[in-house]
């Protein structure tokens, strides 16, 4: 009975065709943060142009939608995490006790009988994209080093060619890792993509009434963003670089229960008719989630640059990124 359960969520969930923010607001995020990376991110990141490739890119992952299967069925859980009213996911790990790695995150919720496509691994995607982030500035910043420090280790001029060549493929490669990871940290903001009740408040207990039916995911997040919120309304209320001093697991834990903690709030605020005609309190509060999405885009990309300097790179010798960037060790030995 557990089993057939599951496979009915996974064939009647809306999270399927659900898209958060819509393409206007992960066009706004991917901009806005692009827009506001700090200093120490390399120069062509910070670009017009790349702030708008960031901005288209953050949202292919519901342009490459209806692809077939498996792609649908495999990425579409990456979208969304399911947390019950107890603040567990789906009745299985809560927040602050996921497991390091999907594969056990999995095992963990089919001992509750469940698994990671009925309730979704964007907690994953979150970390995921990042350490991939981290390795892409690491790659990047070799070779940098390896134009930079190309006299000392008397370089070929073939040689000198080929790390140009690497660099632009290695900076195409992380703005394209960089603008797609962006679309699932504009989904965590979202509070409807962090619950069961992701469209409509749905079955069970209900005592403040909110809306039952389904609709409300599709209303806040694309058609009240396209017709009321302005990228100006998003960026005045774009916060300072919050330092968490933490593991991403623990940057990820908290962003999420934040947004989730914002659950309640957006029923509320369509108990009241805010998404049906605008009311300034509506207006902030969507303004409100799709700028911390950016500032958390922003503060994540920070971090991944500032991380990706204790790296170590190779496998039959490695090396890290500090030797490569002092010109202690030559690059050529990882090639």
């Amino acid at each position: 009975m557990r089993r057939l359960l599951v496979v009915l969520l996974m064939l009647t969930s809306s999270h399927g065709t659900a898209q958060a923010w819509g393409g206007k607001g992960h066009r706004i995020i991917g901009e806005l943060a692009a827009r506001n990376f700090p200093a120490s991110i390399p120069a062509f990141l910070k670009t017009p142009q790349a702030q708008f490739q960031i901005g288209q890119l953050a949202g292919e992952p519901d342009i490459s939608r209806g692809a077939g299967q498996p792609h649908d069925w495999d990425l579409d859980p990456g979208h969304f995490v399911d947390l019950d009213d107890q603040g567990k996911i789906m009745g299985g790990p809560a927040l602050p006790a996921l497991p390091a790695s999907r594969r056990d995150y999995d095992t963990a919720l089919r001992t509750v009988g469940s698994n990671q496509y009925a309730a979704g691994y964007l907690p994953y995607n979150l970390m995921g994209g990042w350490q991939q982030l981290v390795k892409d500035f690491a790659i990047l910043r070799m070779t940098i080093a390896a134009q930079k420090h190309a006299t000392k280790f008397s370089m070929t001029r073939a040689e000198r060619e080929r790390f140009t060549r690497e660099r632009a493929l290695r900076e195409m490669l992380t703005l394209r890792d960089l603008g797609w990871w962006a679309h699932f940290v504009g989904d965590a903001s979202q509070p409807l993509h962090t619950s069961i009740h992701y469209d409509g408040w749905g079955e069970g207990p209900n005592p403040r009434r909110y809306i039952t039916a389904k609709g409300l995911h599709a209303k806040f997040e694309t058609d009240f963003v396209d017709t009321h919120i302005s990228e100006p309304d998003v960026a005045a209320r774009l916060r300072p670089y919050r330092a968490c001093n933490c593991t991403v697991q623990r940057r990820v834990q908290d962003y999420l229960t934040a947004s989730w903690a914002e659950l309640e709030p957006t029923y509320q605020l369509d108990k009241d008719g805010a998404f049906d005609r605008a009311t300034p309190a509506s207006i902030a509060f969507t303004a409100a989630r799709i700028a911390e999405a950016a500032s958390q885009l922003r503060d994540l990309v920070a971090d991944a640059w500032v991380e990706s300097g204790e790296v170590t790179l190779g496998y039959k010798t490695p090396i890290t990124v500090k030797d490569l960037e002092s010109g202690r060790a030559d690059p050529r030995a990882l090639n």
